[in-house]
């Protein structure tokens, strides 16, 4: 008796030991808000900023949506999957201290869940519920473009004004959802960078850098760094990315559609990014480059995961890890990041490319074009493992039409610096190459055995041939059951 007592208390001890814990613990009293400046525009003049920004490259949104405005829900403020923990599969669910449950708002009380249907109104339930869990439901067309309930429009006049203006900055324990309109329509966001925190120094004036490596010598737990921005959930939401007024130069744009920057523990699922009605086509002049990325993960973030999710007509779409040497301070051993059955349909490049990050990417589709003459959508090249980068990829179904067998690797598998790359169980086809089972090594050193990772949560692996029917019925906003 006392043996099987001391074995269940064994077990027992075991398994709390094992349970995850709620990311909401994670956030502190001197977790910053940095939602303050956001949202509020400046309608200042164009000027140069450092050497960039030419004034003479603004240029207003050639082409406006139609837009799909909303005043009523049309659930009746009836909760369905909005107080959802994200699920169990996915980095998210890491961290160094073992399993974690992103939570985001789902334990908001009733005064701070939120149903907007402006971007003032947005702006305004971020404000007044600054870290506290909160639920934001998104319903019809949020633009900050417009004002005073989606009656006046204006432009954004500058660099500054896009930059702060129309940026929306989600604090800590948030949940961000979009809510079908009345007539089956996902909510949609046009004109309007989503950024999931953003790199700060400790006190204002002091430099990002110089503090977070102090903190590191003074023998502090990177983890517990109080400027990240942790636990969120974004889910259902069109993100048609900002067309960029006023750009750095004629190569390099600002805004991404969604920014995770300096931010832990958090979960993206069901949206649809893409350029909406303004590709880049549409630029004119020098300044043809309007649009940064679709969805970008940078600046040391961590566990974080992307799924059920589309891209379409977007150029630099998904980065990991945005500089090489001079971001190791940051980026070295963190930036574990999940891409588990998105799509990637008629976008130009960055299938990710990834630099420092341990990513794992499975049952995804990819979907393009080398032949097409139309820019917006061509094909260019898909997973790009780059500097000191670790990657994993597994059963994904690849459908590029104008591609060789032989033209595979270097095309739409490649890459050059990482430390470790596996591929293995993939499918691809093209009117050139017919069906072919590829492994997508591609030639590419496997890590060695200081660098060899396996994936910490449990996940249920697709076939490619399965990914392929499966991914368009389920990826992007409005699919979500």
């Amino acid at each position: 008796m006392k043996k099987t007592i001391l074995a269940l208390s064994v077990m027992l001890a075991s398994a709390a030991q094992a349970a995850p814990i709620d990311a909401s613990t994670f956030v502190g009293a001197s977790t910053p808000l940095q939602t303050a400046p956001y949202g509020v525009r400046n309608y200042s003049a164009p000027v140069l900023v450092g050497g960039l920004h030419d004034p003479a490259s603004y240029m207003a949104a050639p082409k406006l949506p139609a837009w799909q405005f909303a005043q009523v829900d049309p659930t009746g403020g009836v909760l369905t999957f909005e107080r959802q923990s994200a699920p169990a599969t996915g980095w998210h669910t890491w961290s160094r201290k073992g399993r974690v449950v992103v939570s985001g708002g789902s334990a908001a009380r009733a005064d701070r869940i939120y149903t907007v249907f402006n971007g003032q109104q947005l702006v305004a339930a971020i404000n007044q519920a600054g870290n506290e869990p909160k639920i934001i439901r998104v319903v019809g067309h949020i633009d900050l473009r417009w004002s005073q309930n989606n009656t006046v429009f204006k432009e954004y006049t500058s660099f500054s004004d896009q930059k702060i203006g129309g940026s929306i900055n989600l604090p800590s324990n948030t949940t961000l959802v979009g809510i079908n309109d009345a007539q089956g329509r996902p909510a949609r966001i046009t004109g309007t960078a989503l950024l999931i925190g953003a790199e700060m120094p400790l006190a204002p004036g002091g430099d990002p850098e110089v503090d977070f490596k102090k903190w590191i010598k003074d023998g502090k737990d990177g983890e517990a760094y109080p400027t990240w921005t942790r636990n969120i959930i974004v889910r259902n939401l069109v993100i048609d990315t900002p067309w960029d007024v006023n750009p750095e130069d004629s190569d390099n744009a600002y805004a991404d559609g969604i920014t995770v920057s300096r931010a832990q523990n958090i979960f993206i699922d069901h949206v649809t990014v893409s350029d909406g009605d303004t590709p880049e086509s549409l630029a004119t002049g020098t300044y043809k480059t309007r649009h940064d990325g679709a969805l970008d993960v940078v600046r040391g973030s961590d566990y974080v995961t992307i799924a059920n999710s589309a891209f379409s007509t977007h150029h630099k779409t998904t980065l990991v890890g945005n500089g090489d040497g001079g971001r190791a301070w940051s980026d070295e051993g963190r930036l574990h990041v999940t891409f588990a059955d998105n799509w990637w349909n008629g976008v130009a490049a960055r299938l990710p490319l990834n630099r420092f990050g341990q990513v794992h990417m499975f049952n995804n589709l990819v979907t393009g074009n080398v032949m097409t003459k139309d820019t917006d959508v061509k094909f260019e090249s898909g997973s790009d493992a780059r500097y000191r980068s670790n990657m994993l990829l597994e059963n994904n179904y690849y459908n590029i039409t104008g591609v060789k067998l032989s033209e595979f690797c270097g095309k739409v598998i490649k890459g050059k610096g990482f430390i470790g790359f596996r591929s293995s169980g993939h499918i691809f086809t093209s009117d050139r190459a017919g069906t072919n089972a590829v492994d997508g090594q591609c030639g590419m050193a496997r890590p060695d055995s200081a660098n060899l990772w396996t994936p910490p949560y449990l996940y249920a692996l697709q076939t490619a041939t399965s990914t392929e029917s499966a991914v368009p019925a389920q990826a992007g906003a409005g699919k979500l059951k």
